[in-house]
């Protein structure tokens, strides 16, 4: 999505693969956040009543009027947080994911099925952790071959490297869908 559409343009049934809406109710009028993944330049649009309002990069500020913007933000595979922020001073209001979304199928997963997502969850935080634990040495000695210097790297076998590559990639994914984000192990921005 490289141009600001006039209107917001529909959410079909594969957009959860790339892209993501979220929304929220403010004075009368329906706010939509509209993000596509694969938009390298990080753009978040904003949409009234299904109008377009406002673009930025993220970390987005986008203003709604004299008396609220909404502050956005990507992490590495999803959103930090969508948020309506008053000027006031009032307290912020998180906007909610919109039917049909990546966002939304996982939260109605965590609410059906809340044993599972704990599960689910625990799982996903601890194969991220140990595939940054693991993985970062081997991606120093990567770029170090280039400068010419080694660190140290746990000695696991090729198949178990891949699986925590893969199970990193997954967790990560997870934790983008329900929005869960922790500066040390969510982000590449250190």
């Amino acid at each position: 999505m490289a141009k600001n559409p006039e209107h917001l343009p529909p959410y079909k049934k594969w957009d959860w693969l790339w892209r993501s809406t979220f929304e929220l109710e403010y004075r009368g009028s329906l706010l939509v956040a509209d993000v596509d993944f694969f938009d390298f330049s990080e753009k978040i649009r904003l949409y009234r009543d299904g109008k377009f309002v406002a673009v930025d990069s993220s970390p987005a500020r986008l203003r709604v009027d004299d008396y609220a913007t909404v502050e956005a933000a990507l992490s590495l595979y999803g959103m930090q947080y969508v948020r309506l922020v008053y000027l006031d001073g009032r307290r912020a209001e998180s906007f909610r994911p919109s039917a049909g979304t990546g966002e939304d199928r996982r939260a109605k997963f965590s609410a059906n099925h809340p044993t599972a997502d704990r599960i689910i969850s625990a799982c996903s935080w601890i194969v991220l952790v140990l595939a940054l634990v693991t993985q970062i040495p081997e991606l120093l000695n990567f770029l170090g071959r280039l400068l010419d210097f080694t660190v140290p790297t746990f000695d696991l076998p090729g198949w178990l490297n891949t699986a925590l590559q893969i199970g990193g990639i997954l967790a990560g994914l997870d934790r983008a869908l329900r929005m869960k984000f922790n500066r040390w192990i969510d982000d590449t921005h250190l």
